[in-house]
């Protein structure tokens, strides 16, 4: 049996470290698996690791897992946990809608403004949107968490969140990258905050700009930035802050992913 990306993953330190130049254990899986990258480039590979990089260098060389791998992680292992589940019982708690198309249950709902079709086997995205299986992944994630109550509207920092010290480090380097990429451009962060149909707030005192984006409809992200100030020498800092019921929805891997996903859209064609 071929190694999958999943099963990788279970055998790294899960850390998300960032050594190996990935964001994720969960990316690097992925990048090893599915497009070829070499396992040793983790540092911090446990001796049952290693033992699988012979193993995955030789179905590499096979194309074995390649690409098609990626879909199979969100379709085999996340449906599995949804299939069970009452689409009409969970959708007032997610912000969806449950509808059925050939009695066919599934459920809809805004994802970074954008309707997409959840059904247990499949996601359908708008006409001319380009297919991601990790957003598959994240999807799948906040349907398994069955939620059942609204954002409190208390925000926090990650290092509030339970577990979350091995994963802080991948929170701050994003947030020093988004940031570094803004500095002095505050007029085209709020450009492309506001088509993203965020909303302005004012959490922080001190802030140049801060907006409430909400990718998901029940889980809302606080985005503080300070632009940088040459005179005072001091450098660009943006900052990520979370509902305190955010746990209700997604696991600090989902989390985490779904910040890189909105810098994606914050930091397209910069």
């Amino acid at each position: 049996m071929p190694i999958s990306a999943l099963q990788l993953f279970k055998h790294l330190p899960q850390t998300n470290c960032g050594d190996c130049g990935y964001p994720t254990c969960l990316a690097f899986a992925t990048q090893v698996v599915v497009e070829g990258a070499d396992l040793t480039n983790c540092p911090h590979l446990s001796d049952e690791a290693k033992q699988l990089s012979g193993t995955i260098r030789e179905q590499q060389q096979q194309g074995v897992g390649r690409r098609r791998d990626k879909l199979a992680i969100a379709l085999k292992f996340l449906q599995e946990k949804v299939a069970p589940l009452d689409f009409a019982t969970l959708a007032t708690g997610l912000g969806a809608i449950c509808r059925e198309e050939e009695q066919r249950p599934y459920l809809e709902l805004t994802y970074f403004g954008q309707t997409v079709r959840i059904f247990k086997d499949e996601v359908r995205y708008p006409a001319g949107t380009a297919e991601n299986p990790w957003d598959a992944i994240l999807l799948y994630n906040y349907i398994a968490s069955q939620a059942k109550r609204p954002p409190c509207g208390q925000w926090i920092k990650f290092e509030g969140l339970p577990h979350s010290v091995s994963k802080s480090k991948t929170l701050h380097r994003l947030q020093r990258q988004l940031a570094a990429a803004l500095s002095g451009k505050k007029e085209l962060l709020a450009q492309r905050a506001l088509t993203l149909g965020a909303q302005p707030a004012s959490v922080s005192e001190d802030a140049d700009l801060q907006f409430i984006f909400r990718p998901l409809p029940h889980l809302p992200l606080l985005l503080i930035f300070h632009d940088a100030e040459a005179e005072e020498n001091f450098a660009a800092e943006a900052h990520f802050l979370f509902d305190a019921q955010v746990m209700d929805y997604l696991d600090l891997e989902s989390l985490l992913f779904l910040v890189e996903r909105l810098m994606d859209y914050l930091l397209e064609k910069y």
